[in-house]
C-alpha cells in the first residue's frame, strides 16, 4: 500500500503551493520515503511541468518527481482548508484552485505510470474527489483511495 497514515494530512492550512509541497516532502523524507534531493527536484519540475487539474468544482495537483529521489513508494495526501494556486498543467498560462494535494513519491518508474493513470480515472469522478475532500479521518481516506483503486 503506497498510503501511510502518518503521511497524510487533512484539513491543512497551507499559505501557498510551495508550503504544501514542502509539508508533505517534509513528512516524507521524515520516514526515510525520500533522499534530502527529492523537495528541490519537486519545486524545480513543478516550476517547469506545473501539476495543477481542474477536476470540475475541486482542483488537485499530483507534483512528483524522478524515482532515482524515492527510497520506497509513497503517496503524501494532503486536503486543504482554503485551496491554494497551482499552475495548470494543461495550460501553463492558467491557474487552478487546488483543494487536495497527491504528492506522488515512486521508486520506480513503471509504478508512477500506472498510478497516475488510476488517479486520473478517479479525478473524472466528483462524488469520489468531494467524499475524499470531505474526509475527517485518515481510515477514511485509505478506504476511499483504496475502493478507486488507488493502492
Amino acid at each position: 500500500m503506497f498510503f501511510d497514515e502518518e503521511i497524510m494530512t487533512l484539513h491543512s492550512d497551507a499559505s501557498d503551493a510551495t508550503a504544501i509541497m514542502t509539508k508533505l516532502a517534509q513528512q516524507l523524507r521524515a520516514k526515510n520515503m525520500v533522499t534530502d534531493q527529492f523537495l528541490p527536484h519537486v519545486l524545480a519540475r513543478e516550476k517547469e511541468y506545473p501539476t495543477g487539474l481542474a477536476t470540475g468544482s475541486i482542483g488537485v495537483a499530483i507534483p512528483h518527481t524522478d524515482s532515482i529521489y524515492v527510497n520506497k513508494s509513497q503517496i503524501a495526501f494532503a486536503s486543504l482548508t482554503k485551496p491554494v494556486t497551482f499552475r495548470s498543467m494543461v495550460d501553463l498560462n492558467q491557474t487552478i484552485k487546488v483543494s487536495m494535494v497527491f504528492m506522488i513519491a515512486m521508486s520506480t518508474p513503471h509504478e508512477q505510470t500506472d498510478l497516475l493513470s488510476n488517479l486520473m480515472n478517479m479525478f473524472q469522478n466528483q462524488n469520489v474527489l468531494y467524499k475524499l475532500n470531505q474526509s475527517d479521518t485518515k481510515k477514511q481516506v485509505i478506504t476511499i483511495l483504496n475502493s478507486n483503486n488507488i493502492l
